[in-house]
């Protein structure tokens, strides 16, 4: 009996990853990982990943009819009926048919999604959501996003934009986003707004790390920096659960190594801004993953 494996590609900003699972969805090698250079085009991104594929069959030493399909996640938006890459202005990347370029290069039946929702079907079917009818998946880094999975199945929306919680706007005529309005959750809570916050209030150059480290040692700016960032979290997350009802929510990205520090206030404006339900069991984690949860979406697309 010929051994079946599941292939994988994580299409990030600045590198992109390519994996081997068995039908365990464990590594059968070490994930292969590949700077992005998007300024190189897409279509030879993918030429540079089915490289690493090859490298990763023979190191495994699978034939490369064992594996039939292979699951692609990648920032959006995205057009998931065509298969394409509608614009990501970060990569440089419009309109591009990226599962026909998979599907010409590798050989391969190729499915695409969203890498929030890869990860959020990840954490459903194998992770923290395991058994749970509801989960929602949110990730807090450069920016913010959100993937929603039902039974076990993503929830893409009749636009593909389900759970685009980033962009929810949190503050009538605030911030001016990228995406053309005002006010949107990852220009107050992610990573990237944290140190922008930081660094304008204290006069000096931060990360969103040290801007945590600074509030871990009381500095009173600081502090007051990661409680409005927690503050908005909570408005955008209590909005979740008014409408969605999850069973849980699971949290990833950079801003989560300091989860401990803001956790506690995050519960309670969680709880602030939703309505009260009797028996209602917040329950909000950190993902066991550490990063890999996308790929193991893109790994479980390929074997659905």
């Amino acid at each position: 009996m010929k051994s079946e494996a599941y292939a994988a590609v994580d299409i990030g900003g600045t590198k992109t990853s390519v994996g081997l699972y068995n039908s365990e969805f464990k590594k059968i090698t070490e994930t292969a990982t590949i700077p992005t250079e998007s300024s190189r085009g897409c279509r030879d991104l993918v030429e540079h990943a089915h490289k690493e594929y090859k490298r990763l069959l023979n190191s495994a030493g699978l034939a490369p009819e064992s594996v039939r399909k292979i699951g692609i996640a990648c920032p959006g938006p995205l057009d998931l009926k065509k298969g394409h890459i509608v614009y990501i202005p970060t990569m440089g990347f419009k309109d591009e048919p990226l599962t026909d370029y998979f599907e010409d290069i590798f050989g391969l039946p190729a499915v695409l999604q969203n890498d929030t929702n890869a990860a959020a079907l990840a954490e459903s079917r194998i992770g923290a959501g395991q058994g749970c009818k509801t989960v929602v998946y949110v990730t807090i880094s450069t920016g913010i996003g959100c993937g929603i999975a039902i039974n076990g199945e993503i929830l893409d929306g009749a636009f593909c934009a389900a759970g685009e919680l980033g962009h929810m706007t949190v503050e009538r005529n605030g911030r001016q986003c990228a995406c053309g309005k005002r006010g949107c959750l990852e220009l107050y809570s992610s990573g990237t707004a944290i140190a922008s916050t930081a660094t304008e209030l204290l006069g000096r150059q931060l990360c969103a790390k040290e801007a945590f480290d600074a509030a871990r040692g009381g500095e009173k700016t600081a502090v007051k920096v990661i409680a409005d960032a927690t503050d908005y979290l909570g408005y955008a997350l209590a909005a979740m659960y008014q409408i969605l009802d999850p069973d849980i929510i699971v949290l990833g990205g950079s801003v989560t190594k300091d989860y401990d520090f803001f956790k506690d206030d995050l519960l309670e404006a969680v709880k602030k801004y939703s309505q009260p339900i009797p028996g209602r069991d917040h329950r909000i984690v950190v993902s066991q993953y550490g990063g890999e949860q996308v790929m193991l979406g893109a790994a479980i697309l390929s074997a659905m």
